[in-house]
């Protein structure tokens, strides 16, 4: 007999709740596309009252207008409640995404529970006003208002973690949007920060079809700012869709992100970070690195290292901490891995190792093999080829052979990705040298750090972490300039500077 799935409602304005018209969306776990979970199929008028409870809340509520101290101490509560329930949260995570345990564990839910902890840090450091020096003028920061933040599959509980936390930290109000078949980790963690003591209406969460729910958010009058992550193509739509409304955004779009591999390099250091950041939940990360731009004098080796390392990834199931690979979200995201793999050999590529699905029943246990698609690494790829130029967000690895340094540089930046980028070299001097000509947001020098879990404590306050962080939570946050009107005891005298006798004397 079939066990009933467990019921999940949307937030809004503090209360749990159905659709409006009582739509449900049935969720499955990608692993055995058992029935999880239903979850309702949200529209227009639940959008319009998310985004109204949000207004509410920020107009006439009294989160904006709380001491910073007072939001820090709702944060750490909620991370320590995200710590006390890893496990739950975990399992969850994994049954609803198809991550394994072990990066659930490991990655994810310590990473929620880090976004609030650092944003606890940062509210309770940063200044809401600084003071300038010419003509009296001054600062004042202020939070963005309504936030729509448009959460995607493939890391669902991390990342609207650090799109609920900073923006809550400035005093913003949130709709949250999470995807439609991989939601219920976000709608546990906004049950919990209402139970840590949120004030209705703060962070509300709206679940539903993205073309419906999703469009009619961004869209929303009474939103300010308009959050989203995921694909180029989705994020084009969703920056037409609110320059419509005349609504700011804040976008994280997709990546083709390369690992440079140079003549002198540690290779078994460089064969490990590759793989790691080739392969890691299956490839489905935004910074995954997806190629790599190898040296031809050290290319054949580390070819021969790349592929007996991967070649010991175990796919299975995702709750056995065993398992090195589960499914990845969907038998289409596996079908789309399939096809630009063949469209890679077509192209000319050659097959080192992977390259499709396991046969069916291969797999023990009840797991559809369908969903999953073996760790794939293309060689001979050219550099203008569809595996070496578009995001496949599933595990396949280009490889690219590059004469000198030169030529992996001109490689690396030679797709219409800003990423991240990663340089394996023994020679620092080297490796900085050829790190400060890639066009990339942020490069690593011999490590890939897919995944970051230092927390206040451990960090120090390092300026490295300050300017990432700060960068992270001033996209929520407005700068209002004041010129004059200061004391004199508070700098230099307010006095008269406009030449007012340029018009009329």
């Amino acid at each position: 007999m079939e066990s009933v799935a467990e019921q999940f409602p949307m937030y809004i304005g503090g209360l749990a709740v159905p659709a409006h018209d009582g739509a449900v969306l049935r969720t499955f776990e990608p692993a055995t596309r058992r029935h999880l979970a239903d979850v309702p199929s949200g529209g227009p008028e639940d959008v319009r009252r998310a985004v109204a409870a949000a207004r509410k809340a920020f107009d006439e509520g009294p989160w904006p207008r709380m001491p910073a101290r007072e939001r820090a101490r709702l944060l750490r509560a909620a991370a320590e409640r995200l710590a006390g329930e890893a496990e739950r949260f975990a399992r969850l995570e994994v049954r609803d995404n198809g991550a394994t345990l072990r990066k659930a564990r490991g990655a994810d839910v310590p990473g929620a529970a880090a976004a609030f902890e650092w944003s606890a840090w940062w509210a309770e450091r940063v200044p809401e006003r600084e003071h300038g020096g010419d003509g009296g003028a001054y600062v004042v920061w202020r939070p963005a208002g309504v936030v729509a933040a448009i959460v995607p599959w493939n890391l669902p509980l991390l990342l609207a973690a650090w799109r609920i936390a900073p923006a809550v930290a400035a005093g913003n109000t949130c709709v949250i949007k999470p995807a439609s078949f991989a939601s219920l980790s976000v709608l546990r963690l906004v049950r919990l920060l209402h139970e840590c003591g949120l004030p209705p209406g703060v962070v509300n969460v709206v679940t539903g079809p993205g073309a419906v729910t999703g469009e009619s958010l961004v869209r929303a009058p009474g939103v300010d700012l308009v959050a989203f992550t995921g694909s180029d193509e989705t994020g084009d739509a969703v920056r037409q869709g609110a320059a419509s409304a005349g609504t700011s955004t804040r976008l994280d779009l997709g990546g083709k992100s390369p690992n440079l591999v140079l003549a002198d390099a540690d290779l078994e250091q460089a064969v490990r970070g590759v793989a790691w950041g080739a392969f890691l939940h299956n490839g489905q990360v935004c910074m995954a690195g997806t190629r790599a731009v190898v040296h031809a004098a050290v290319h054949d080796e580390f070819v021969g290292r790349l592929v007996e390392r991967v070649g010991r990834l175990r796919l299975g199931d995702p709750l056995d901490e065993a398992t090195d690979l589960g499914p990845l979200v969907s038998r289409s995201q596996a079908r789309t891995a399939r096809r630009f793999t063949e469209l890679g050999l077509s192209q000319g590529a050659l097959l080192a190792c992977g390259g499709g699905s396991p046969a069916a029943g291969e797999l023990a246990g009840g797991l559809d093999a369908a969903a999953y698609f073996r760790p794939t690494v293309l060689t001979s790829v050219g550099e203008r080829d569809a595996v070496a130029q578009e995001e496949i967000f599933g595990p396949v690895l280009s490889v690219l052979r590059a004469a000198d340094d030169e030529e992996a540089v001109r490689i690396a930046n030679g797709t219409r990705y800003r990423l991240s980028a990663g340089v394996w070299s023994a020679d620092p001097a080297r490796a900085r040298a050829v790190a400060e000509r890639l066009r990339a947001d942020r490069v690593w020098v011999n490590d890939y750090r897919l995944v970051d879990l230092e927390r206040p404590g451990r960090a120090g306050g390092s300026s490295a972490v300050w300017d990432r962080l700060t960068n992270e939570l001033d996209s929520y946050r407005r700068r209002h300039t004041v010129h004059g009107g200061r004391e004199r005891g508070e700098g230099r005298p307010a006095g008269p500077s406009t030449p007012y006798a340029l018009l009329g004397g």
